[in-house]
C-alpha cells in the first residue's frame, strides 16, 4: 500500500475478469488476495469512524449533514472524501511495477492479486459514506445482530435485492471455497472468509436512462471469537469487475445491450459497548462507497446527487425487516430455521417525508429526489 494507507485493490477501476482467481483455487492461493482486500479496506473505513473516536479524520471526511426518516429510531450520518487523481496515479504505477516485478520472478499463483498492467485511473474518486448507531432490537425501527449477520454477511445478494426497489435483479456468479482461512488486521483476527462474484441489475432513472449492471468481486468475513479484545464485527468488501460480460458464468452483463457501470464499497457492521460512547448493545453500521453510472451521466452530476442518496439504504432495510418480521410471525416461519430473503415490493424512500440537516444547521423537511 501507499504511504497514505491507500491501495490498489480497492478501488473503483477494479480488476479485470483475466485477474479473478482460478476457478479451482484453494484456500491457500485465495489467503493472499483475501488478505490483501482486508489490509485495504479495514485501515480506509476506520478513517471514516475509528475505534478510538467515532469521529471522522478531518484530514480525510467531510461532513455532509444527518438524515432523519421514520422507518429508522436512528439517525444517519452522511460523510465525503476525494481520493486525488495524484494519488490514484502513484498507486496505479506502485501496482504495474509491483505486478511486473512478480511476473518476472515467476510469482504468481493464480490467486488474482498479482496480474495484469497498469490499472486505468480516471481522475479522482470521490467517496460517500454514511454512518449511524442502532439498537440491538429486533423491533420496529431497527434490527438485531443475527438480522444484521443474515442480512449482510451471510445472503448479501438477496437481501439486496429483496429490500431496494431500485434493485431489479441480483444473482451469485461465483464463489470460490475458502474455509479454513484466517487473517489478522486491525489488532483482531478474521475468520469465516467468503469471496463471490455478484451481479445486479439496477433502475436508475427510466425511460431517460438505460438500467444498469453492476459485477463485482464481493469479499466478506468476521472477527474470530474469543480473541482479545474482539467483539462481534464484520467487513463487506465490493470491488467492481468491469468487464465480466466476457466470462462465460455472467448473465446479467452478458445480456445484449447491458450497460455495465461500477462501484466499489467497503462495509463494517460491528456492535459496541459502553467505551464507545454509544451505549452498551448498539450496533454501528457503516458504509463508504464510490461509483460511475457511466454512460451519459456525467461524473460530477453522479458526485452531487450521492449524500442525498446513500443514506436511504438504512429505512429502506429497517422498513422491509420490519414488514419481513411480521410476515413471518403471520405465515408461522419462526419454527426455529432461517429465512433466506425473498424479493418484496419495498415503498420507496424518495416518495416519503423525510428530515435532512445540512452541515450549516439548516433543517428542513422535504419529499428527496431519488437518483
Amino acid at each position: 500500500m501507499s504511504a497514505n494507507g491507500l491501495g490498489p485493490l480497492v478501488r473503483l477501476w477494479g480488476l479485470r475478469t483475466e485477474q479473478l482467481p482460478a476457478a479451482t483455487a484453494s484456500a491457500d492461493e485465495l489467503a493472499p488476495l483475501l488478505m490483501a482486500i482486508l489490509q485495504e479496506a479495514v485501515p480506509f473505513i476506520d478513517s471514516a469512524a475509528p475505534k478510538a473516536s467515532a469521529a471522522p479524520d478531518p484530514k480525510l471526511w467531510r461532513r455532509k449533514g444527518t438524515h432523519s426518516h421514520a422507518d429508522s429510531a436512528a439517525k444517519v450520518e452522511v460523510l465525503e472524501r476525494a481520493v486525488p487523481a495524484a494519488d490514484l496515479e502513484r498507486i496505479a504505477a506502485a501496482a504495474a511495477a509491483a505486478a511486473a516485478s512478480s511476473s518476472s520472478s515467476g510469482g504468481g499463483s493464480g490467486s488474482g492479486s498479482g496480474s495484469g498492467g497498469k490499472p486505468k485511473a480516471a481522475g479522482s474518486e470521490t467517496w460517500c459514506c454514511r454512518r449511524s448507531v442502532h439498537a440491538d432490537k429486533a423491533e420496529k425501527g431497527t434490527a438485531s445482530w443475527a438480522e444484521f449477520d443474515r442480512c449482510f454477511r451471510q445472503h448479501h445478494a438477496e437481501s439486496e435485492r429483496a429490500f431496494t426497489p431500485a434493485c431489479l435483479d441480483a444473482r451469485e456468479a461465483l464463489r470460490w471455497d475458502c474455509a479454513g482461512v484466517e487473517a489478522h488486521e486491525g489488532g483482531l483476527a478474521w475468520t469465516d472468509f467468503r469471496l463471490v462474484v455478484e451481479e445486479m441489475r439496477h433502475r436508475i432513472g427510466k425511460p431517460v436512462l438505460k438500467d444498469r449492471t453492476f459485477p463485482v468481486l464481493q469479499m466478506a468475513c468476521r472477527v474470530a471469537d474469543g480473541g482479545e479484545g474482539a467483539r462481534e464485527e464484520f467487513v463487506v468488501v465490493s470491488i467492481p469487475v468491469p468487464d465480466f460480460a466476457k466470462s462465460e458464468k455472467s448473465t446479467l452483463a452478458a445480456e445484449k445491450g447491458a450497460q455495465v457501470a461500477t462501484y466499489v464499497s467497503v462495509e463494517r457492521i460491528r456492535k459496541l459497548d459502553g467505551e464507545d460512547g454509544d451505549g452498551d448493545g448498539s450496533i454501528e453500521w457503516l458504509m463508504a462507497t464510490a461509483s460511475d453510472a457511466g454512460g451519459v451521466l456525467p461524473a460530477w452530476v453522479q458526485n452531487l446527487a450521492a449524500p442525498g442518496v446513500i443514506w436511504k439504504d438504512v429505512p429502506l432495510f429497517l422498513g422491509w425487516i420490519a414488514k419481513e418480521r411480521q410476515s413471518g410471525a403471520k405465515d408461522g416461519a419462526a419454527n426455529g430455521a432461517e429465512a433466506v430473503p425473498q424479493a418484496s415490493t419495498g415503498v420507496e424512500v424518495n416518495t416519503m417525508p423525510t428530515v435532512s440537516s445540512g452541515t450549516g444547521g439548516d433543517t428542513r423537511v422535504a419529499a428527496t429526489d431519488g437518483p
